[in-house]
């Protein structure tokens, strides 16, 4: 970097400005309106007057901004709303939990399912395996006892 670029200002610099006071002459007047009398045509001269689409706030019905979680003043339209809403949330929680009883029941059902056709699978594989040793053993057994009868019979 260079010596040189110590006096260009980064973006994050702040550079002050300082402010210029003109002299009270050479700020020019606004034009002043002067309305034609017409009686159709609004008079944009004045100063706005309430009227049909703007009413004065009433000091009776100021409510301050919400700040955070800030109790709501008592209203029976208020409260018919707070009521509508808890039934509302109370309705869509008998109806998720409805959804979600029959969803995780089902699951269960599938996973089950899945479960005991392995289990059966494995415990047919193991039935089949315990029945052929068996049957071998039986078979070699009886094939033993012949033999030693027909040794026996021969002598």
């Amino acid at each position: 970097m260079n010596h040189d670029d110590n006096n260009i200002p980064l973006l994050t610099e702040i550079i002050p400005v300082a402010p210029q006071v003109l002299p009270q002459q050479s700020i020019p007047n606004p034009p002043t309106y002067v309305a034609q009398p017409d009686a159709f045509a609004p008079d944009y001269g004045s100063a706005p007057q309430p009227g049909a689409f703007w009413q004065a706030p009433d000091a009776t019905h100021y409510q301050q901004p919400a700040q955070g979680f800030a109790p709501e003043p008592f209203s029976p339209v208020a409260e018919q709303y707070r009521n509508w809403e808890q039934e509302i949330r109370e309705n869509v929680l008998q109806n998720l939990l409805a959804q979600a009883d029959t969803v995780v029941q089902q699951h269960l059902q599938d996973q089950l399912a899945v479960a005991m056709d392995n289990l059966v699978d494995i415990l047919t594989q193991r039935i089949k395996e315990s029945l052929h040793q068996s049957l071998a053993e039986t078979v070699t057994r009886a094939v033993a006892e012949e033999m030693a009868r027909f040794t026996s019979s021969k002598n």
